[in-house]
Order: C-alpha cells, then sequence, then structure tokens
C-alpha cells in the first residue's frame, strides 16, 4: 500500500515534458485531431473497424499516427488466423496503401 502511495506521489511530480501525448493507441482509443488547421483525422477505432471489414475480421495488435503533409497510421493487425500484417492507412480517407 506505502509502495503505491509513493509511486503515485512520484508520478504526481513528473513533468510536463514528461506528460506529453504519445502517437501509439490502444486498440479502442478514438481519438479524432486536427493537424495544422487540416480536416479532422479517422479515429484509431475507425481505422480497426476499415481493417476488420477488409480483412474478414481480426484485430488491431498496434497503431501509431505518422505526421506530414499526408497524416498516415501505420498499423499491426492480428489476422483471423493468427498471423500479423503490417498496414499503413491514410489517415483523412482511411484508404488503406
Amino acid at each position: 500500500m506505502f509502495l503505491l502511495a509513493g509511486c503515485l506521489a512520484i508520478c504526481a511530480g513528473a513533468s510536463p515534458a514528461a506528460a506529453a501525448p504519445q502517437l501509439l493507441f490502444a486498440p479502442n482509443y478514438a481519438q479524432t485531431l486536427n493537424v495544422g488547421g487540416r480536416q479532422n483525422l479517422l479515429s484509431v477505432r475507425e481505422i480497426a473497424e476499415i481493417l476488420r471489414q477488409r480483412n474478414g475480421g481480426g484485430q488491431l495488435n498496434s497503431a501509431r499516427l505518422e505526421g506530414g503533409d499526408r497524416p498516415f497510421y501505420v498499423v499491426r493487425w492480428e489476422m483471423p488466423n493468427g498471423d500479423f500484417r503490417d498496414f499503413t492507412v491514410d489517415a483523412v480517407t482511411g484508404q488503406v496503401r
């Protein structure tokens, strides 16, 4: 109990830089972003649904958002047969590259 309280106290005192948002998302995390005044991006949840429909099932293993002129997600997908595949998905249109 005391160990947990100590860890929480240390984490609460972390610098703002340590609390900066990361570009890795949990599978059920949904977020709509506006990058540089551009149109909204699809959420990770929406990207997972696109891949689920395209591949006849499966589940999201990991995803990260890459910026630039045309933002995209790099997604690791577990196929229905248990194999893993990596996809690049346009973050605006959902088009799989």
